[in-house]
């Protein structure tokens, strides 16, 4: 599907453009960039801010940013300095209700050691299911992911998500779309435009017709400029 609309999407957590394959078979031109490095107790919106200022090519204009999760949080951020036409939230949040069953770990996740998020890695099969009923494939692929995601950026995100302090909202319009059965970000804990009944966290995956349609009809509100 064409747009003339620059269609930027930032992945989850220990996930990479991998997790866009739906998006990107229904999007030309969507663009999903590449973590940077984190610098030490780097705060969420200042890595943002970085993210912003490194996105090579600079996306083209009209543009809608957007991301899944983790993406979605630094989507939020990344909006006060690229000021897009749009931004698509999916599977995530854009306040602290939504990560406030996790917040009593956070001097834990600060101190986590390298040792820890290997080990983890290793053992992300056992835990998988928990986080989102989906298919084999669908499993197999983002724990392949969260595999080779380099540990480095996956603690120094679960300390930054932890203590997150969101700016204020932007300009932009907001579209959020989130599963009923979210179990990583319940869905009562977040303002979502659209609720998909039967979805987990990993909705662009598990239900991509839904997704996008959503980001479809956020693309569609954007105002194309006439020459």
């Amino acid at each position: 599907m064409h747009f003339p609309v620059q269609l930027v999407l930032l992945p989850g957590l220990g996930t990479d453009g991998r997790l866009f394959v739906p998006q990107a078979a229904e999007f030309e031109g969507l663009m999903v960039p590449s973590w940077i490095e984190p610098c030490r107790r780097e705060s969420l919106p200042d890595y943002a801010a970085r993210m912003a200022e490194a996105l090579s090519p600079r996306p083209a204009r009209p543009l809608v940013l957007g991301g899944v999760s983790l993406g979605g949080m630094i989507a939020y951020e990344m909006a006060r300095h690229l000021e897009p036409d749009a931004l698509v939230l999916i599977a995530t949040c854009r306040t602290r209700e939504g990560l406030a069953r996790y917040r009593p770990l956070a001097p834990l996740a600060r101190r986590l050691p390298l040792a820890a998020i290997s080990m983890a890695q290793r053992i992300s099969p056992i835990a998988a299911g928990w986080f989102s009923a989906c298919p084999v494939e669908i499993g197999r692929s983002v724990i392949e992911m969260f595999r080779q995601a380099d540990p480095r950026l996956v603690r120094w995100a679960l300390a930054a998500l932890l203590d997150w302090q969101p700016s204020d909202l932007p300009k932009s319009p907001i579209f959020q779309i989130h599963g009923r059965l979210d179990r990583v970000i319940p869905a009562r804990r977040v303002r979502a435009d659209q609720v998909i009944t039967t979805g987990g966290h990993l909705i662009n995956l598990t239900h991509p017709v839904e997704v996008n349609r959503f980001i479809a009809d956020a693309l569609k509100t954007v105002k194309i400029p006439t020459v």
